[in-house]
């Protein structure tokens, strides 16, 4: 019989539950959406009650449209948003809606944090600058504005450390999920002392942590009813969705990197040390590969580029795109490759919603540069396609400072769909393009995670190998180099020349 595991792939605005065989092929799926709040305009905040009720539901229907017999599956692993926190009660019971990673109430906190620790101190420690994106200033806002919340909370849990307490009543996080709370001593693999002592945050409030791929615990019996599943079916820690996805594309070694692309885009780079940047534009992390680590950047608006393009001046390709029953963005990208190689001279910076890495200027916006009346739409779909390219080297050019070698970049996400975009990419980052047969690499990367805790393979790297498919990889042309490396020198210059404008002052 062929051993099958589960993957529950807990995003930001949904769950997905899929099942996998030992080869990578999926056995069946299913998807649900949960809600976000908004009790502010800044503040953002889910059930987590929803991502177990969704969970649940979409194993109970996988199961049900496959035919999957339960007593098949032999392991279940998680991986899930990073950096969203939920306080827990003994009883297990949420004790207020969980803190989301986008949400920005804790400014404040980030203010407090840096001048008792210093951004240098935490940066040194942990990997991470202090931001309101990370856990750590979400638990301080609980301690400094619900008190009784955080005095009856017995732990703070991510939303995989949820998801497998449900499933195994063991209160655990993966490593890779606790280096993006600014908690975690990237280098020991523990909770820093330093930091909590600082913060006047107990370790006893904190989930034990372990090495992604360990098995945990077993499916209890209540969750067995809920579930569909066997009892007792074995429950292996998973990690955060970013290294699982770059598990799920082979990045299991020195020499490759990962680039998902879908709002924006995170690249992310397989480091057997930690390295960490003076000038703090990237960022380490623990992948979920063993005694490994990721260098992590993070661009907030790439392919929202491009969706803002088709929203607001693609009405025709969208009517023609609608007419052949196909994406609008395969129409749009059509139309962008017809034109040269450089846009004809027109340059996008996109940074719509200010920039992330390296430069993580919050006042920088998105510009278009060197139109003349000769240019036509598709040259600007053309230059934001280059543009996010652009940045994309800009940040991997950053990690060749830090001695990260850059031998391949493997693609994900909704961008990697586009040959051409793709092409580009490997034109202007002048490496191979690889992308894989399977679009969800996130929870490719949590089954392998399961298959390496219950045995079926002996290491992840191994695991990878045999689970991860690619397609054949997109090299460079020449013809284009000498332009794009033009174009990329015109790029860095042209926001050198507009970085400090604040374009956003009234």
């Amino acid at each position: 019989m062929t051993e099958i595991v589960l993957a529950i792939d807990a995003g930001t605005t949904g769950v997905r539950s899929m099942f996998f065989d030992k080869a990578g092929n999926v056995l069946g799926a299913a998807y649900s959406e949960y809600e976000s709040t908004y009790p502010r305009p800044s503040w953002v905040e889910q059930d987590a009650e929803s991502w177990w009720t969704q969970s649940c539901e979409t194993i109970k229907r996988a199961l049900s449209e496959t035919g999957l017999n339960p007593e098949r599956i032999i392991g279940i692993s998680v991986t899930n948003q990073r950096e969203t926190i939920v306080p827990i009660g003994e009883d297990g019971a949420p004790l207020h809606n969980a803190i989301v990673w986008q949400d920005r109430r804790t400014l404040p906190q980030c203010d407090w944090i840096e001048k008792e620790l210093s951004q240098d101190a935490v940066y040194s420690i942990t990997g991470l600058t202090v931001d309101p994106y990370f856990s750590a200033p979400k638990i301080l806002w609980f301690k400094q504005n619900e008190e009784s919340v955080f005095k009856n909370t017995h732990k703070f849990l991510l939303v995989h450390d949820y998801l497998i307490y449900r499933l195994s009543d063991e209160l655990v996080t993966d490593f890779s999920n606790a280096s993006r709370t600014m908690l975690f001593d990237v280098r020991q693999a523990v909770w820093s002392e330093r930091i909590l002592d600082g913060l006047g945050i107990p370790k006893e409030k904190l989930p034990t942590t372990v090495e992604s791929g360990t098995m945990v615990g077993e499916l209890t019996s209540k969750a067995s009813d809920e579930t569909g599943l066997k009892e007792g079916t074995p429950v292996v820690a998973g990690g955060g969705d970013q290294q699982c996805a770059a598990l799920g594309v082979g990045v299991v070694k020195e020499g490759r990197m990962k680039s998902t692309t879908g709002t924006g885009t995170f690249i992310l780079a397989h480091s057997k040390t930690v390295r960490l940047d003076p000038g703090l534009r990237v960022l380490c992390s623990r992948h979920v590969v063993p005694n490994s680590f990721v260098v992590e950047a993070s661009m907030f608006t790439t392919g929202s580029a491009l969706k803002w393009f088709r929203d607001n001046l693609g009405s025709e390709e969208r009517i023609i795109a609608d007419e052949k029953g196909v994406d609008p963005y395969e129409i749009i990208t059509e139309e962008a490759s017809k034109i040269p190689a450089g846009s004809e001279g027109v340059l996008h910076i996109p940074h719509f919603a200010g920039s992330g890495a390296p430069y993580w200027n919050p006042h920088s916006r998105g510009i278009f540069a060197g139109l003349a009346l000769g240019h036509t739409r598709a040259h600007i779909v053309r230059s934001i396609l280059e543009g996010v390219s652009y940045e994309i080297r800009t940040n991997i050019e950053v990690m060749r400072e830090l001695g990260l070698p850059s031998r391949e970049i493997r693609v994900t996400g909704g961008a990697a769909r586009s040959e051409a975009w793709m092409q580009i990419q490997a034109n202007i980052l002048r490496i191979p393009v690889i992308r894989t047969q399977m679009e969800e690499a996130t929870a490719v990367g949590a089954a392998i995670l399961a298959c390496k805790g219950i045995g079926v393979f002996k290491s992840v790297s191994q695991a990878a190998e045999e689970m991860v498919k690619t397609l054949d990889q997109l090299l460079p042309t020449k013809e284009s180099l000498e332009v794009y490396q033009k174009g990329y020198k015109k790029f860095k210059a042209l926001y050198s020349a507009i970085s400090d404008l604040r374009l956003d002052d009234d």
